[in-house]
């Protein structure tokens, strides 16, 4: 049956979590919102006020305010052939490079699909 996970066919995932000291990495929201917040200062006069905020607010956010979800990596071997492999923080789903037979992350664990 498609999408069952086979439970013998599963392998550790140990995860990595990214080690930042001091500045945090904006996403792509925050940078954004930077370039609009000064794009917005060249209308007129009244603008500049909101631009800047916008600017600041966005960039204090950024680089500032560590983000909620734990960034990293997941470090093991395929399920299906044994192949070393990794996958970022966001992926639930990913085909191995070696094998391409396909395998989810799931509690710390690679399990094939």
């Amino acid at each position: 049956m498609a999408g069952q996970v086979d439970v013998a066919k599963s392998t550790e995932a140990k995860f990595v979590p990214e080690d930042r000291k001091g500045l945090h990495k904006p996403n792509s929201i925050e940078w954004m919102l930077m370039v609009t917040g000064i794009a917005i200062c060249g209308i007129g006069s009244w603008a500049i006020l909101v631009g800047l905020a916008i600017f600041f607010a966005s960039f204090y956010s950024g680089f500032f305010i560590r983000p909620p979800i734990n960034r990293g990596l997941y470090f093991g071997s395929c399920p299906h052939c044994g192949a070393l492999m990794s996958a970022t923080h966001y992926q639930e789903k990913l085909d191995c490079p070696s094998c391409q037979g396909m395998v989810r992350i799931h509690n710390g664990r690679y399990e094939a699909i």
